[in-house]
C-alpha cells in the first residue's frame, strides 16, 4: 500500500511537473511569437513612420513660431525650447502611445518584448532623441530604424520599444490609453494656454516689444543706457508708457507708443525723449 502511494503520488508529481514544463514552453513559444511579429509589424510601419516625424516638425515649427512671436523678445531664447520639445512628445504618448504626427497617421509606440508600455519607456525613448537627431535631421536615429531587427532608432533600443501601427497593438497594455478624465484636462489645459497667450499677446507684449528695441539700441535715444516704463494709458489697438532712463549722465524722460494691427502685432508708433 505505501509503495502504491509513492508511485501514485510520484505519478502526479511526474505529471504536474511535465505540465509546467509545457506551459512555460507555450509561454516562450507566445513570447517569441510576438517578438517576431513585433519586427515584421515595424518594419511595415517605416515610412508611415518618417511621414509622421515630418508632421511632427512642422507642427512643432508652428507652435515654435507662435511662442517665439509672442514671448520673444528678439528670438526665444534655445534653452526654453528644450523643454517645449520634450513636452511635446511626452506628454502625448504618455497618454496615447503617439504624438500628434502619428496620431494622425494611425501609429503607436509599443515594447518589443509584448510587455505593457510604461511612463519609463516613454522618457527614455524621448530624452535620447538628443543622440538620435545627430548629426543632422535625425540622420543617426534613421540609420538605426533602417538597420535593426525591430526598426528602432537608439532611444527605442534602449527603452525596448518600436513604433507600429495600431490595429497591430490590440493587446491590453500594448501602448498607452488615457486614464478617465485626461482627455477633458488636456483641453482644458490646452484652452487655458491659448487664452493665456492671446491675452499675452496684446496685454503684455508691448513692454517685450520695447525691450527688444532696446537691445537694438532703437528705443528712442541710440545711446540709452537704461529705462523704466511707467503705467501704460490704453485705448483700442494703442498703449502708451511714460518713460524714463539715461544716456550716460542725462536723465531721459518721455513717452512711447505702439500700435496692434492684424497680422503684425505691436509696432512702435511714436514718442518723445528729452534727456539732460
Amino acid at each position: 500500500m505505501i509503495l502504491i502511494t509513492s508511485k501514485a503520488l510520484f505519478g502526479v508529481y511526474a505529471v504536474g511537473i511535465d505540465g509546467m514544463i509545457r506551459f512555460g514552453m507555450a509561454v516562450a513559444a507566445t513570447a517569441g511569437n510576438v517578438i517576431t511579429g513585433r519586427a515584421a509589424q515595424a518594419r511595415a510601419a517605416q515610412w508611415t513612420r518618417f511621414r509622421a516625424l515630418l508632421l511632427d516638425l512642422v507642427v512643432f515649427a508652428i507652435v515654435t513660431v507662435v511662442v517665439d512671436v509672442v514671448y520673444g523678445v528678439n528670438t526665444l531664447p534655445w534653452p526654453w525650447l528644450i523643454p517645449l520639445w520634450m513636452a511635446y512628445y511626452i506628454v502625448p504618448e504618455g497618454l496615447y502611445g503617439a504624438s500628434l504626427g502619428k496620431m494622425l497617421l494611425g501609429l503607436c509606440v509599443v515594447r518589443v518584448d509584448g510587455r505593457p508600455l510604461r511612463l519609463g519607456s516613454i522618457w527614455t525613448r524621448n530624452l535620447l532623441r538628443f543622440i538620435d537627431v545627430l548629426p543632422l535631421f535625425y540622420l543617426l536615429g534613421g540609420l538605426s530604424v533602417r538597420l535593426t531587427t525591430y526598426s528602432q532608432r537608439v532611444g527605442d533600443r534602449w527603452a525596448g520599444t518600436t513604433v507600429v501601427f495600431r490595429g497591430h497593438a490590440a493587446e491590453p497594455g500594448a501602448t498607452r490609453h488615457p486614464p478617465r478624465g485626461a482627455n477633458r484636462l488636456l483641453v482644458a489645459a490646452l484652452l487655458i494656454a491659448t487664452l493665456f497667450t492671446i491675452a499675452f499677446e496684446y496685454f503684455g507684449r508691448p513692454a517685450v516689444v520695447l525691450e527688444g528695441l532696446y537691445n537694438e539700441h532703437q528705443l528712442l535715444a541710440p545711446g540709452l543706457t537704461s529705462y523704466q516704463l511707467g503705467i501704460p494709458r490704453w485705448s483700442l489697438g494703442r498703449v502708451t508708457y511714460p518713460l524714463s532712463g539715461y544716456e550716460g549722465a542725462k536723465k531721459c524722460t518721455g513717452y512711447i507708443s505702439l500700435n496692434w494691427s492684424w497680422p503684425l502685432g505691436w509696432s512702435e508708433s511714436d514718442g518723445t525723449l528729452d534727456c539732460v
